[in-house]
C-alpha cells in the first residue's frame, strides 16, 4: 500500500481500529491501555458489522448479529456459516468482548485487558471481514489488509532513513524517488537512467507505511513525473 488513502466509510473505522491498537502498544499507562483495547474491541466490531451488510445487501445485520447473519446468509440461498469451529467461533469470542464492554458490569480485573486482547480481536476481525465477502463470492477489500498506523504524532520526531544501497545514488543521469511526508521530500531511491518512468507506480514505489501525499521522480533538479493524492482523503496527512 502506497498510501492511506481512504475512499469509503469502511476503512475509514478500520483505520480508527488499528489507531486504537497502536495506541495500545505505545502507552505504558494501564489505564490508558485498557480504553485503547476497548476502542479496538468497539470499533472493529463496527466494521465487521458494516462489511457483513455490504457483502451481503442487508443493511440490518446489527442487532442479534448472528441470528439476523445467518437469516442474511439464507436469504441469499448460501451455505450456512459454521459458529462451532474455525474463523466463526472466533468471531463469537470477540462478541462476547463487546457484551462485556456494552453491555455487563464488567469486574475490576476485567476493567484492564492486556494488549493480547486488541492484537487477537484485529486478526480475527480481519479473517471474518475476508470469510464473509468469500462466502458470498464476492472480491476482498484492499483495505481489510491495512495493518499500520503511526499512533500518536503530536510533538514527536520522526526520523526517516534515507540510506540507499542503490549503484546509481548520486549518479548524474540517475532517476531520484522521493516521497512527501508532512510537506517534507525524502529521498526513497534511486533507478537506472533508463528506468521507465510510465510504469505504475508501485512497480517503483512500496510505500513505507506511513501517510505520504506525493511521490516524485527526480532527474537532476528536473521532475520528471509526480503521483499526488487527495490530502483530504489520507489519514495522518
Amino acid at each position: 500500500m502506497i498510501t492511506k488513502l481512504v475512499e469509503s466509510n469502511h476503512y475509514h473505522i478500520w483505520t480508527d481500529a488499528i489507531h486504537a491498537r497502536q495506541l495500545a502498544r505505545q502507552t505504558s499507562n494501564k489505564w490508558d491501555r485498557a480504553t485503547y483495547v476497548r476502542w479496538t474491541i468497539l470499533t472493529s466490531w463496527i466494521v465487521l458489522e458494516m462489511a457483513c451488510q455490504d457483502a451481503l445487501g442487508d443493511n440490518t445485520i446489527s442487532y442479534s448479529f448472528q441470528r439476523n447473519l445467518d437469516r442474511a446468509v439464507n436469504s441469499n440461498n448460501l451455505p450456512a456459516l459454521n459458529w462451532g469451529k474455525d474463523i466463526w467461533q472466533q468471531v463469537k469470542k470477540v462478541q462476547e468482548l463487546r457484551k462485556d464492554v456494552v453491555h455487563r458490569f464488567a469486574s475490576e480485573k476485567d476493567l484492564f485487558p492486556e494488549l493480547v486482547t486488541a492484537e487477537e480481536t484485529i486478526v480475527i476481525i480481519r479473517e471474518a471481514i475476508k470469510a464473509i465477502y468469500l462466502h458470498c463470492g464476492k472480491s476482498v477489500p484492499e483495505w481489510v489488509d491495512d495493518d499500520s498506523d503511526e499512533g500518536w504524532t503530536t510533538g514527536t520526531m520522526r526520523v526517516h532513513a534515507t540510506g540507499t544501497s542503490s549503484p546509481y545514488v548520486e549518479k548524474n543521469d540517475a532517476i531520484k524517488v522521493v516521497y512527501v511526508y508532512k510537506d517534507k521530500e525524502y529521498i526513497y531511491d534511486y533507478l537506472s537512467p533508463d528506468t521507465d518512468i510510465n510504469q505504475p507506480i508501485d512497480a517503483i514505489f512500496k510505500g513505507i507505511g506511513k501517510p505520504i501525499t506525493a511521490v516524485r521522480l527526480y532527474r537532476g533538479n528536473e521532475v520528471l513525473i509526480e503521483y499526488v493524492f487527495e490530502r483530504a482523503k489520507i489519514r495522518g496527512a
